[in-house]
């Protein structure tokens, strides 16, 4: 009994490792697809695609954990407040990728621990010990050392990558303060449904390209571009993106699930070399020497925040979110 059940122990937490992994790796993917064609279509036409191709899968998932109560938002200011963080920070990544390396983004987007840590503080009354603000400020101090403001011709899509990570920080709160009545497969449905909402309330507003200006920013000219009817390979790439987000946020749930945060949360940061690897391969993007000090910086308070966390058994690591659920 003891020699056939230690190898089943020992094997969860590899396998919480390798769903996370290959959750986050599918979505570095998306990411690239998003960003290729960011330079031809509007952020929202990309958007409202990939929510109609995700829906089917994830209402799946919902009826496979939760049965038919999973589609009802019992906790309507939890799972709308989550869902209007979500629509805010995704729209933000997406249009910050537009103008940046995906590398530079995904690093800057890893300040979210700190940023959460900072806020549990003030909204949750969560004791933050010396230590952890101590690799807070460690951690931003990797950000400031990626935007090297003064230093380098500023890029404004930096900002957006950071205000990406704070929505999000934000929606994570509501995730941990929703913990045991909200199942994170209705978050991820009713998060879509708002996405998808969003996007065609947009393509009204901005979709005749009337806001659109030639030669402006990336980011700007992805946010007001006109919609147009996209061809079949490019339409292809895009209905892609849909079965890639919905599978990734269950590979990604499926790792939490089955190791502790504390074990697998290193692995969040797994999808660094993909983005610096596709980034290269598609758009010859290859971070700096400070960019990988800040990388250094940032995901090393975050994994110690977590360790720390997990060490003294306090909320935060109990209710500890993914990072980067594109959902």
């Amino acid at each position: 009994m003891t020699v056939t059940s230690r190898p089943e122990s020992l094997n969860v937490p590899v396998r919480g490792m390798v769903y996370l992994s290959g959750g986050l790796a599918l979505f570095t993917f998306q990411d690239a697809i998003m960003k290729e064609l960011s330079g031809a279509y509007a952020v929202h036409e990309l958007a409202l695609i990939r929510c109609v191709f995700a829906l089917p899968l994830i209402a799946w998932i919902v009826k496979l954990e939760c049965g038919w109560r999973g589609f009802l938002p019992l906790y309507p200011k939890f799972v709308m407040g989550r869902a209007v963080l979500g629509f805010l920070s995704y729209t933000c990544w997406y249009l910050a990728i537009a103008a940046m390396p995906l590398a530079d983004a995904a690093t800057l987007y890893y300040s979210n621990p700190l940023f959460i840590t900072a806020l549990a503080a003030p909204l949750l009354g969560e004791v933050v010990g010396l230590r952890r603000w101590a690799a807070v400020l460690v951690g931003f101090a990797g950000v400031l050392v990626v935007m090297r403001p003064g230093l380098v011709t500023f890029e404004p899509a930096m900002l957006l990558a950071l205000a990406s990570s704070l929505f999000y920080a934000f929606s994570a709160l509501i995730t941990r303060g929703a913990s045991g009545r909200v199942a994170s497969s209705t978050f991820a449905l009713w998060s879509t449904l708002l996405f998808a909402a969003g996007s065609a309330v947009s393509g009204l507003v901005m979709g005749d390209g009337a806001y659109d200006s030639p030669g402006g920013h990336p980011s700007l000219a992805f946010l007001v571009r006109a919609w147009s009817i996209p061809g079949w390979y490019d339409l292809g790439l895009i209905a892609l993106t849909g079965p890639i987000a919905a599978i990734s946020f269950y590979a990604i749930s499926q790792g939490y699930v089955l190791a502790p945060a504390s074990v697998v949360t290193p692995f969040e940061y797994s999808n660094l070399p993909w983005a610096v690897l596709l980034g290269y391969l598609l758009w010859g993007d290859l971070p700096d020497l400070w960019t990988w000090v800040g990388v250094a910086l940032i995901a090393g308070s975050g994994i110690y925040i977590v360790q720390r966390e997990a060490a003294r058994g306090r909320r935060l690591v109990r209710g500890w979110p993914p990072m980067r659920p594109r959902l």
